[in-house]
This record gives structure tokens, sequence and C-alpha cells, in this order.
């Protein structure tokens, strides 16, 4: 399994599987210094090499990394673990080439210089014998040849939006297409074995149902039926009206709305639908009447239809893109101003509850001051200085003055009673 990651990887990375090494194990931890400096120690012998990419692996809990060397892989000194950081890292590469791998090699070699393994051996001057046994041993190995050719195609179910892990109908269509001519030596149960391998859904559906209706149907069958229910078969007046009646859809981006009108152009275009010179006038209508537009940009095409210079896809795009970001800037503007606003009314309200604390402190200290506060007597008391003021001063004092001005009495004093009023 190890094996076949790396070759995919390799595959994937357009390099050769016989000159990568997968490292297994890497703690994910593990930083660039340390891992170069891990690989470097044990690699050395085998010459320059380079880090193509690193991916985590959850069945090992660790990273996996793609090494590709400057030469093919040396067997004699390849190493099978890597000292580092959490224990050793298995190394992994393409076992040994086998005696059938180098026939399957030979036989591709002589396949694409339009060679036969009779001519060459005739070519060689070999003789009778030994052109049969390079025959039948051509024949023998020819199914593992097929074999090693044999790539799993990818997954098509018919879906208007594929789903994670499957494919477009174009991109699928294509690698089927390529995969089929590359299987020529392959049975024809094996190709619609092959191709029914990467249907689900509705697509796999139609297949069951041409091959139960006639078991004989080539794989290319099956291929020109699934073209023709699930390519793109819109007449020229349909495409022309889609193209004339797209319009930007909610929540939809402006430089989203332009990619998918271009398509829907290019696609009028290759139908002869619609003329290529005239594209730039349709797109520059349609996003003039079909779209939403800031002011600027909208005053801006408008000139340029006016003047009858349409801008192409590029130019168009570029005059969107820098509308957005303009207005993504205004926007950025305005909630900065929006929160300033807002920290400005939060701090007035702070200032105006403190000072409102502020002078509820005033008033307690105030009322504290007042009647029953320091300096001022309680009643009783304040009677009890009445009942002594009209008590008869004492000898060399003089009595105080009584105020008219006091009122209810306060502060007279009382003329001693006679004996004789009894």
């Amino acid at each position: 399994m190890e094996v076949t990651m790396l070759q995919d990887w390799c595959r994937w990375m357009g390099v050769s599987a016989r000159r990568g090494l997968l490292i297994l194990g890497i703690p994910e931890d593990c930083d660039e210094a340390e891992l170069q400096e891990s690989l470097e120690a044990a690699l050395w012998p085998m010459g320059h090499f380079t880090v193509l990419g690193k991916v985590f692996r959850e069945e090992d809990n660790a990273t996996a990394a793609l090494v590709e060397l400057d030469q093919e892989v040396n067997y004699a000194l390849v190493p099978r673990e890597i000292p580092g950081t959490g224990g050793p890292w298995n190394v992994v590469f393409v076992p040994r080439c086998s005696g059938e791998e180098f026939l399957s090699r030979v036989f591709h070699f002589l396949e694409q210089q339009g060679q036969t393994v009779e001519s060459v051996a005739g070519a060689l001057g070999l003789g009778l014998r030994r052109v049969c046994w390079l025959r039948l041993v051509s024949q023998a190995v020819q199914p593992w040849v097929e074999t090693v050719r044999y790539q799993r195609l990818g997954v098509f179910s018919g879906r208007d939006q594929p789903a994670p892990g499957e494919e477009s109908f174009e991109a699928w269509l294509d690698h089927s297409a390529h995969m089929l001519h590359v299987w020529q030596g392959v049975s024809e149960r094996e190709k619609r074995r092959r191709l029914i391998e990467g249907l689900r859904g509705t697509a796999l559906q139609l297949v069951h149902g041409l091959l139960a209706e006639n078991p004989a149907r080539t794989a290319q069958d099956c291929l020109a039926a699934l073209i023709q229910v699930f390519g793109d078969n819109e007449s020229q007046a349909t495409i022309r009206v889609k193209c004339l009646t797209a319009q930007q859809q909610s929540g939809e981006r402006l430089s989203a709305f332009v990619l998918r009108l271009e398509v829907l152009l290019q696609k009028a275009i290759e139908k002869g639908a619609l003329a290529r010179a005239s594209a730039d006038h349709v797109r520059l209508r349609q996003v003039l009447t079909r779209a939403n537009l800031t002011e600027p940009l909208d005053e801006a095409l408008r000139k340029l239809r006016m003047v009858g210079r349409s801008p192409s896809f590029l130019e168009m795009l570029g005059l969107v893109r820098e509308s957005e970001a303009w207005e993504a800037c205004l926007a950025r503007s305005e909630r900065a101003q929006a929160e300033e606003g807002a920290g400005a009314r939060a701090n007035a309200q702070a200032d105006a509850r403190a000072n409102a604390k502020a002078e509820d402190d005033n008033m307690g200290s105030v009322s504290r001051a007042g009647p029953g506060g320091p300096g001022c007597e309680p009643e009783g008391l304040a009677q009890a200085g009445d009942q002594e003021a009209g008590e008869p001063p004492e000898k060399g004092l003089k009595p105080i003055p009584e105020e008219s001005g006091n009122e209810g009495g306060a502060g007279k004093t009382s003329p001693p009673k006679s004996s004789s009023s009894k």
C-alpha cells in the first residue's frame, strides 16, 4: 500500500517513482530544519535530494514526506530506516525491477517505435526458434503488461454539481477516452468492467440498462451513450438565449458573474451561436444591464460604450476587481467609523454616569451637613437652651438683648411672675 502511495504521489508530482522515496513516521511537530538534518545524515551517500512535499497520515498519526533523488534509487545504498525524532522513520521505495517489468518496458518501447518482436528479431539476425520464443514470451507477459498499464478511472455520477471525490463529465470523459485507447489489448469484457468501475448514480444505471438490453455492446458504445445523455447537446439558439439572459444572482460577487458569463460566451462561440468579434460587446451589455454596479464602475463602462470601445474579458475583469477592492475598502472605512462612533458614545455615557455619581455623592455630603448633621444641635437640646436663656443672668453679666425678628417667640425671655399674682 505504501508503494502504491509513493507511485501515485510521484505521478501526481510529475516525477519518476524510481527516483522517489517515501519517508513514513515523521512526528507532526518535527520542524523543517530537523527534518532536513535527519535526511541529510541518512541519504548523503545517494547524492542530492529534494523534499517535494509532506502530508499527514491519520492511520500512522504521523507525517509522510516525498523525497526526490537526482538519480534512480541505488538499492545497495538506500537505507530501510532513518534515525529521527520520535523513533526510526521508515523508508519506502519502488522494488527492484523484475524480469517481467523489463520485458514490458521493451515491448512498450517497440510499440512506440512502431516495431514488433519479429521485426526486431529479424534485424538482429535471430533464428526462427528464437523468434518463436520471443513471441511466446510476449504473449505470456502481455496480460501482465496490460495490468501494469491499468489506471483506475475517476468517479462520475451524472450529478449537475459533482460531489466531493467526483469529477465533472468533461474531465471524466477526457480520461476515459484516453484510457480506452491505451487498453486496446484488453478484452472487451474487461474494458466494460473498468468503465463501469468509475460510474455511480444515474450514469451507472444508464450503462446497466444498456448492457441489460444488449450485452454485446462495447465499452465505446457505452461511452457514446454517456456522451449523448450527459454531454453538451444544447442547440445554438439555446446557448444564445442563455448568454443574453444571464444575470447576476443574489449574493453572487460581480467578478463571479463575469466569469460565469465568460463560460457561456465561449461556449456560444464554439457552437457558432455568437461571433467572436461581438463577444466583447455582448459582455459589456450584459454587465451594464444585468448586474449590480457601483456608481463609478457604471459610469466608466457607460463612457466606454459611448466611445464604442468594449473592454475585453481581462480588461472587464480588472475593472470589476478594482471596483470590488474599492467597495471593500469603503466598507472597512465605514465599519471603522461606526466602531469609533460607538466607542465615543460609550465613553460619553461612561462620563455621564461618572458625573451623575459625583453629584449624588455631593448631595449626600450636603444632606449630612444639614439637620442632624455636624454643627447642628438636636431639637431637644435647642429647647433646653431656650429654657436656660429665660433664667436670670449671673451677677456681673448683662442679659443679651432679645431679637425682634425671631418667629414663634424663639429667644424671648419671660419676666418673672410676682408673688402677688398668684
